[in-house]
């Protein structure tokens, strides 16, 4: 059986509320929100699905900005919320329950953050398309 492919749908900060609202009123659930360390800032993904399809709206939150929670929307979102928060350093606004930033006892704050010391931001990062994902690229072991 073959796999519909992902769909990524860029967005900004100012409307990502908006949009998880418009999933929620579509009946499809919060799924995860994921954070990546990107240069510019950290990369955030939230996925939906409605079972049938899966989506994720994707957007760079760059240092020192603050994100307008979903939890309000999709209550388990808090969980992920609180966590790109503890890890990333994203500053999120109006979390439905904040742990304040004690939702993971970490040895060092904010240990993924780019702005951080602890991370190495010395890296490359390099998109392929899907038909090249099993292809070396840059001298690189293939693969995603």
């Amino acid at each position: 059986m073959a796999m519909d492919p992902q769909v990524f749908i860029n967005t900004t900060i100012a409307e990502i509320h908006d949009k998880a609202r418009d999933y929620q009123q579509k009946g499809w659930r919060f799924v995860a929100l994921t954070g990546s360390t990107v240069p510019g800032g950290v990369e955030l993904l939230y996925s939906f699905s409605d079972f049938k399809e899966f989506e994720q709206l994707r957007l760079v939150a760059e240092p020192g900005a603050t994100v307008p929670a979903v939890s309000d929307i999709f209550f388990n979102a808090l969980v992920f919320e609180n966590e790109v928060h503890d890890l990333f350093g994203v500053n999120i606004k109006d979390i439905a329950i904040d742990f304040g930033g004690k939702f993971y006892g970490v040895s060092v704050p904010t240990p993924m953050n780019p702005q951080s010391p602890f991370v190495d931001n010395s890296f490359t990062v390099t998109y392929r398309d899907s038909k090249s994902a099993d292809q070396p690229t840059d001298g690189q072991e293939g693969g995603n």
